[in-house]
């Protein structure tokens, strides 16, 4: 294993070094922060054979899994040269299409219903800890997702399943991973455990199951616009994990600002990362001139949401190589389009490739 996450106050170490050491942008420190990007469906597939179809490959006319994942994996090297240092990749998945017939039905999820882990799924994230660990990247694994934890009836479910999947995950051996426990914690979610009142019972599952007396550092991310993590949420978190959805540059600075003035930040600071905001750079600026790490999130063309398709188009590419964004399935993990290459252009230049 060559690199491994340790958190050092509010910096991140890999392999006892700051990040980014040294570098600066316009005179503002880059030195441990974690440059990242959103992308969770890098171990997705769909238990549901009346929705596969939604997610063929347009060269092949068929959906393939494990084509997602080696494709996804053979990326990393040229996102580390731009300097990306982590990817943040769901144990069940996020949104794709949104339209009610296909967003309501598909099934992407590492757990059975009873909080069983599913094999082929951790076998394929193995694959991304493993080529991320051999080019010096971090993997933020997110456990929970909405959407998918609905089938999910009981808390109880909940709850073995975080603590098996940290179990799985520390047996891999791997020292370059950081939990998300949940995407977005509300309660709109309908599981109690899942709420902002309750979601640091599922942080301390995860730290406080170790092996050999190592445990996972672990976080919890908040909705986008205004949410910030508080009390025993905040408290118990290793870093935070603020979105920027709906936030201007403006309001984006006022969040992380606001974090770092609760009592409980106050009490023991740590790294804040933003690992889900849009493709609106400006936001990325406003981010690291706050001392936080930013993460992009491309959702790419064909989601059949409003506000995505004002951006991407509302029809998916019809070539493998135009296809944009990185979480319509199915995704070309490539830097293959302009909205790319600006973002990878622009973590280059506040990183230096470093």
């Amino acid at each position: 294993m060559k690199t491994e996450i340790a958190i050092d106050g509010a910096k991140f170490m890999i392999n006892g070094k700051p990040t980014y050491q040294g570098v600066k942008y316009k005179n503002k420190p880059v030195e441990g922060l974690l440059m990242n990007s959103r992308m969770i469906q890098a171990i997705f597939d769909d238990e549901n054979p009346q929705t596969r179809e939604f997610w063929k490959y347009p060269d092949t006319g068929k959906w393939d899994a494990d084509r997602n994942t080696s494709e996804f994996c053979a990326q990393l090297p040229a996102y580390r040269a731009h300097g990306l240092l982590a990817v943040t990749v769901g144990l069940q998945g996020g949104g794709s299409i949104y339209k009610p017939e296909v967003y309501g039905v598909y099934r992407m999820s590492a757990f059975s219903d009873d909080g069983v882990p599913r094999d082929a799924y951790f076998e394929r994230l193995s694959m991304i800890l493993s080529a991320a660990d051999q080019c010096g990247m971090i993997v933020i694994v997110n456990y929970f997702y909405w959407k998918q934890v609905r089938h999910m009836p009981r808390d109880s479910s909940i709850l073995k399943a975080a603590e098996a999947a940290t179990d799985r995950l520390l047996r891999t051996g791997f020292r370059n991973i950081l939990v998300d426990v949940a995407n977005e914690s509300g309660d709109w979610w309908n599981r109690p455990v899942c709420g902002p009142d309750n979601i640091h019972t599922l942080i301390d599952i995860v730290k406080n199951t170790r092996l050999d007396g190592r445990r996972l550092l672990v976080g919890c991310s908040t909705g986008g616009t205004e949410q910030i993590p508080a009390g025993a949420w905040l408290a118990a978190e290793d870093f935070s994990l603020p979105h920027g959805n709906g936030c201007t540059p403006k309001s984006l600075a006022a969040k992380i600002c606001r974090i770092r003035k609760m009592p409980e930040y106050c009490a023991r600071p740590r790294p804040i990362v933003v690992n889900e905001d849009g493709v609106e750079l400006a936001n990325m600026e406003a981010a690291v001139d706050e001392y936080a790490s930013w993460g992009y999130y491309a959702q790419g063309a064909g989601s059949g949401e409003g506000m995505y398709d004002a951006i991407w188009g509302g029809h998916r590419e019809k070539e493998y190589g135009a296809l944009s964004g990185f979480q319509t399935v199915p995704v070309n993990w490539g830097i293959n389009t302009p909205q790319k290459q600006e973002f990878f252009a622009k973590v280059r230049s506040i990183t230096g490739g470093k």
